[in-house]
Order: structure tokens, then C-alpha cells, then sequence
């Protein structure tokens, strides 16, 4: 385990890996945890860097951020790892967030991977709490502890927060300024994100978008055979 420290905030990390550096950011009530499938195969060919966001994870005890301070500390976080340019991938709220970042400080990031990303979720903070409950009945049973785990260390107060974060954040003049090469990734049994992607798809310049079948909202977990495979062959190109 890593830290961070800001003259606020504490921000846990893990590094796995070598190579060009990739960040992994999750979703909400999310963790590091949430990409242990998908960490062992992007690893053999990147430095793998998944962060706990503030208030969550290990990164927890502290109140959760908005969009834009999220940016900034991962903005503050890479300078002080000396990382000029990297990858990102981030799921839900983690998207979302990577969509601040790349907006904030274009020059950071050289490609980006939007899975399932929020920013235009259509619908009011209770509608959201019962998409999330149908989110863990639908996905994968084993991964329902994790699920359970890291919505108690992430504290109801973390959640509420950041719930209306998500839903008052509209992040589509944003991604029209997104310039880097850019993967979205969808399951097509997501309940939370619908045609969402597809919009986000048509106002990203430099921009492809795939749909994973028979998986859920968290993907990664759901079909990670098939996302691992997504993500590689897209990092990958042009890497030489």
C-alpha cells in the first residue's frame, strides 16, 4: 500500500506491474478491489496504479470530493510520482471523474477508457439507491461481499454525497474537449447506464464504442475475460 498525502487529503494506492504507468479509478461505494480481476492481466504490460478515491477504500475517514478537487489531487498525485502523461481507466463515478481530469489537464493523460462511466444518468438520488440494489442482484454473487464491504467503510454520509455529485454533474460540454484517443465500455445488462455511451460516443472526437453482452453495470467483474481483452487491445495499439 501507498499514500499520498495533500496538505488535506490522503490518498491510498497500490502499484502492480511495470511498463507505461495506467490508472485505475472505481465507481461508487467502489475500491481498488473492484478491479482484482482485471489487475493481474493489465499488469504484464503496465505499471498498474488503482487508486482509492477520497472517502472510500482505504482512502477512507475523510469526506468525499467533488468532480473538480478530485482532479486536482490526482493532478497533484502524478506530479508527485513524476508521471507526465498516462492511461486511465475509470468505471461509473471514476469515469466521471477521469472525464474532469483529462478536461482540467489535458496534457496528463494520453488515453482513457470510460466504462460504464456516469455523467448523464437521468434520474432523482432515490431512483439511483434502487438501480444500485439491482446492480448487486443482477451481477455476480460472489462479488456481493465486496459490494457490502466497501459501502460500509465508505460511510452513508460519502455515498449520499457523492450520489448528488453524480447526478448534478452534466458532463457533456466536457467531453467535447476530450482529445485523446478514448474506449467506452458498456454492458448490455447495465441498469444504471443506459444509452448514455452511445451520446457520450458521438461527442468524443477520437472515440470508440463497444458493448460487452451479458454483462452488467460493474463490467469489469461481470466479463473480464472480454474487458481485459477490450481494454489491452486498445492501450496497446500504436504502443510499438
Amino acid at each position: 500500500m501507498f499514500t499520498y498525502r495533500s496538505s488535506h487529503h490522503r490518498l491510498s494506492y497500490d502499484v502492480k506491474g511495470s511498463g507505461p504507468p495506467l490508472v485505475l479509478l472505481h465507481g461508487l461505494s467502489g475500491s481498488r478491489l473492484w478491479w482484482r480481476k482485471n489487475i493481474p492481466v493489465l499488469s504484464q504490460h503496465f505499471t498498474v496504479y488503482s487508486v482509492d478515491l477520497i472517502g472510500y477504500g482505504r482512502s477512507n475517514f475523510q469526506s468525499s470530493l467533488s468532480f473538480d478537487e478530485s482532479a486536482d489531487l490526482l493532478e497533484g498525485w502524478l506530479s508527485s510520482l513524476e508521471l507526465s502523461q498516462v492511461s486511465v481507466i475509470g468505471h461509473s463515478m471514476g469515469g466521471q471523474t477521469a472525464v474532469h481530469l483529462v478536461a482540467r489537464y489535458p496534457l496528463r493523460v494520453k488515453k482513457l477508457v470510460l466504462a460504464a462511466s456516469s455523467g448523464m444518468v437521468k434520474a432523482k438520488l432515490h431512483e439511483v439507491v434502487v438501480k444500485l440494489g439491482e446492480v448487486g442482484l443482477k451481477g455476480r454473487r460472489r462479488f456481493l461481499p465486496t459490494v457490502a464491504f466497501d459501502a460500509l467503510r465508505a460511510s452513508p454520509q460519502n455515498l449520499y454525497r457523492s450520489a448528488r455529485a453524480i447526478l448534478s454533474d452534466d458532463f457533456r460540454p466536457l467531453l467535447l474537449r476530450i482529445g485523446c484517443p478514448t474506449l467506452l465500455i458498456w454492458g448490455a445488462d447495465d441498469v444504471v447506464v443506459t444509452q448514455q455511451m452511445g451520446e457520450a460516443h458521438r461527442l468524443i472526437a477520437d472515440s470508440q464504442l463497444e458493448v460487452i453482452e451479458g454483462a452488467g453495470h460493474n463490467l469489469m467483474y461481470d466479463r473480464p475475460t472480454e474487458f481485459n481483452k477490450l481494454t489491452l487491445g486498445f492501450l496497446l495499439e500504436d504502443e510499438g
